[in-house]
């Protein structure tokens, strides 16, 4: 079959690469345009760009698909189009191009889960499964028939990024049952359930702040959800990129400890979180219990993130 596919980050080229491992005839790519750093105005190539220069794969980025690739992409005569965090929404003329259809690799085992970043909600909610899902892309967002799914724990010790990695992985297996039994696949969709639907929005930039006032093990699966959280202490961001929940109690937002014994200890809701690995503005990361013999951090204040 001649397939055209759309992604555009590290989740999308693990794909795309799969599909070239597996033998399958993917005729171009479209990707997200390039993102030029506002700082020095560094023109960056996403993931998928750097692998079609790679492997010589004819790439388009369009600024929006549905109004200039119609023509460019009909040239092609695809019969499928698979898309993998592609990033933009594609719209009926060009889901109306492939002869068989659009399928999508979904980072989350559908109905839950709906949306652009189902991996950090997953595991802020404290999930212990996720998955993926081959499902049909329609206009409704991630609305579509299910062709198959598959499921992986979700560990303490996960991270978004190695869940990422591991449902990357997986979305290969999937696509090669998926093509291993195309007929079948293809002509059996599941409808999926919308009594059981959850959608969640795109994580913005003020849900990284850390609040205090949550539960320690709210804020432990936050940390290591989002990977870039932080607070604010006498005016100075301090990132908390790994922590662990401890049995201490205090006021919510109170410095329980900062010592090179004990490191960072921070009271919450009902409990404390232990900083682990911090990173304070302007500086690289490091362990928290070599940070706190810079004196920095005063037992007894609360942090108010001012």
């Amino acid at each position: 079959m001649n397939i055209i596919f759309f992604g555009t980050n590290k989740f999308s080229e693990t794909i795309l690469r799969g599909l070239i491992d597996m033998g399958q005839n993917v005729v171009t790519v479209v990707s997200q345009p390039d993102k030029v750093n506002g700082r020095n105005g560094k023109v960056n190539f996403s993931e998928v760009k750097t692998a079609c220069l790679e492997l010589g794969i004819p790439l388009y980025q369009f600024n929006s698909v549905s109004k200039e690739g119609e023509e460019v992409l009909k040239q092609y005569s695809p019969d499928l189009f698979v898309t993998a965090s592609y990033g933009q929404i594609i719209k009926q003329n060009i889901l109306d191009i492939p002869k068989f259809t659009t399928i999508n690799v979904h980072a989350s085992l559908l109905p839950k889960y709906r949306g652009s970043s189902p991996i950090q909600w997953a595991i802020m909610n404290g999930e212990k499964k996720t998955g993926i899902t081959i499902m049909q892309t329609v206009l409704a967002v991630d609305a579509g028939d299910i062709y198959l799914q598959r499921e992986i724990d979700i560990e303490d010790v996960d991270t978004s990024s190695s869940v990422f990695n591991k449902l990357a992985i997986l979305g290969v297996e999937c696509l090669k049952e998926f093509f291993n039994r195309f007929d079948y696949y293809i002509n059996n969709p599941i409808k999926q359930d919308e009594n059981k639907m959850t959608y969640y929005p795109m994580i913005k930039k003020e849900d990284y702040l850390i609040d205090f006032s949550l539960t320690s093990k709210q804020l432990f699966n936050k940390i290591r959800a989002l990977e870039n959280c932080y607070f604010i202490y006498h005016g100075v961001r301090y990132k908390v990129l790994s922590s662990e929940i401890v049995l201490e109690k205090g006021t919510a937002g109170e410095i329980i400890k900062a010592d090179s014994k004990n490191g960072l200890v921070i009271a919450t809701l009902d409990n404390a979180i232990k900083v682990l690995t911090i990173q304070p503005e302007g500086k690289s990361k490091m362990d928290a219990k070599s940070y706190m013999n810079s004196n920095k951090f005063k037992v007894g204040d609360i942090i108010e993130n001012s």
